[in-house]
């Protein structure tokens, strides 16, 4: 497979996610079709494991084209992973890697200096530069990891060229929000429609931008009590907007099933006022009522389709979705769906 003869565009636009399960091919071919399928959608890389070890290696690996990039989960067993100049050379195009360890642990060193992510980290590294990851303190590894090009994004990364790697979740104001926003392009990588998952690409090179001017000096962002004040009370158009309204919304999702659930209680979650996050819902011309109510519908309808919850009253799965009072549930149900739940259970 020459890497070197292929462009982005024709390597990073699936019509769906690709997948590598080293459970479809041999045990002994395992690792060299995992490294397949590593270069394959990662541009030339070298993973590398002990002769001793490939026998019981196993890796599962999808590759989701957004726009012009490329969202890689990874679960395997941990290995080694350089990309040294020979790597480099045979690249199509230069790009950013921003890993999101979801499990194990990785080290990654590049320009003599090295960076660990935990569970929940996000780490920013160059493409162009000599690179390894490192695993071994764990026997499994589980990333996320999207490939950002410089020439393809309209938004671009500024103030890091030579600093990587970089420990962005850890950065004092955009930190938090983009590992939130990462997290939220995993959990709807397989389901979102792509135009949603292009604006959270966009959203994460746009606050991954902004930390690096902020770093870079002169450039900076305003920062501190009035800057504090300012996000509290007043939403806009800016990213940072927008990813607190992601994550808002991602505990909502998580929440929603909990009795008497409230603006107060997320709120008090997020770090953000009530009045915050209502304004934030208004310029989504939305509402934390109505987004709530259409979560627990949504975890209704799930219950209603599985097998499992056959057995159960629709009153119980009312309850279980959230809803305090049943009617309310079918009221809003039928709204949605133009028919009953039972109706619709029936209907299968």
């Amino acid at each position: 497979m020459d890497q070197g003869e292929q462009t982005w565009s024709e390597t990073a636009q699936p019509a769906g996610p690709r997948i590598w399960r080293t459970t479809e091919v041999a045990a002994c071919d395992a690792f060299d079709y995992y490294r397949e399928g590593i270069c394959s959608a990662f541009m030339p890389l070298r993973p590398e494991l002990d002769r001793s070890l490939r026998h019981s290696f196993r890796a599962t690996h999808y590759a989701y084209g957004i726009g012009a990039g490329t969202l890689n989960l990874v679960t395997a067993q941990s290995h080694l992973v350089q990309k040294g100049r020979a790597e480099i050379a045979a690249s199509a195009e230069d790009c950013y890697y921003l890993n999101l360890q979801i499990s194990g642990e990785c080290r990654i060193a590049q320009n003599g200096a090295d960076i660990v992510l935990g569970p929940g980290d996000v780490g920013l590294f160059d493409s162009a530069r000599v690179f390894s990851l490192h695993h071994e303190r764990f026997p499994q590894l589980k990333v996320a990891s999207l490939m950002l090009p410089r020439q393809a994004m309209e938004v671009g990364i500024a103030g890091w060229p030579g600093r990587t790697p970089e420990l962005l979740s850890r950065h004092p104001v955009y930190g938090r929000l983009i590992a939130e926003a990462m997290q939220t392009l995993v959990e709807t990588a397989a389901a979102g429609a792509q135009a949603d998952l292009e604006d959270l690409q966009m959203l994460i090179a746009s606050l991954v931008n902004l930390a690096g001017r902020q770093a870079s000096g002169p450039n900076a962002l305003p920062d501190g009590p009035i800057a504090a004040l300012r996000e509290s009370t007043r939403p806009d158009d800016s990213p940072r907007s927008a990813a607190h309204l992601l994550r808002i919304k991602r505990i909502i999702r998580a929440r929603c099933t909990t009795p008497g659930y409230s603006v107060a209680a997320c709120a008090a979650e997020a770090g953000l006022s009530e009045r915050y996050i209502h304004r934030l819902f208004e310029a989504d011309e939305d509402s934390f009522g109505t987004y709530l109510i259409n979560q627990r519908l949504n975890a209704a309808t799930r219950m209603l389709r599985h097998p499992g919850s056959a057995h159960l009253p629709l009153a119980t799965i009312a309850l279980e979705a959230g809803f305090a009072d049943p009617s309310h549930f079918t009221r809003a149900f039928r709204a949605r769906h133009g028919m009953t739940p039972g109706d619709w259970r029936r209907r299968g």
